[in-house]
């Protein structure tokens, strides 16, 4: 395709980028409802409950800067959503996991996302998705390597 043969509807990328962020529109407000924002759903849902799990990978997961990442989870260990501790094997490295009060915080974002989620697939069939999952994870594996 050349530059000027261009059109942004053909390109998956557009297509992954726009709805990704009309899903973050509407899991947003929902959010807000109930207490939360973007940044601490994406940590509560990259812990799973009962691990502990390094501030580094929470950040790749989440996509953000580490920097980033450290001051959302302070503000959370703050608010008492999570709480930190070196990991025993590894002192350099701050794993994190869920207090009760952030898996409480974890099963009520869950339910937001989870009826967005719901809504949004809703005419795709299970092999559909499973097919887009499986797609869309061999793209994201060529553009790691």
């Amino acid at each position: 395709m050349e530059g000027g043969d261009f059109n942004a509807r053909e390109w998956p990328f557009f297509w992954i980028t726009q709805t990704a962020g009309q899903y973050v529109r509407k899991v947003e407000p929902a959010l807000r409802d109930i207490g939360l924002d973007i940044p601490r759903w994406r940590v509560l849902m990259c812990v799973v409950p009962g691990q502990a799990i390094g501030v580094t990978e929470i950040a790749e997961l989440a996509i953000a800067k580490l920097p980033t990442m450290l001051k959302i989870i302070q503000r959370m260990e703050a608010d008492g959503l999570v709480a930190c501790a070196p990991r025993a094997s590894d002192g350099r490295v701050t794993d994190v996991s869920l207090t009760e009060r952030g898996l409480e915080a974890r099963s009520r974002a869950w339910a937001v996302a989870k009826a967005i989620y719901e809504r949004a697939f809703e005419e795709v069939s299970g092999s559909e998705e499973a097919r887009l999952n499986k797609l869309l994870e061999r793209i994201y594996s060529s553009l790691r390597s």
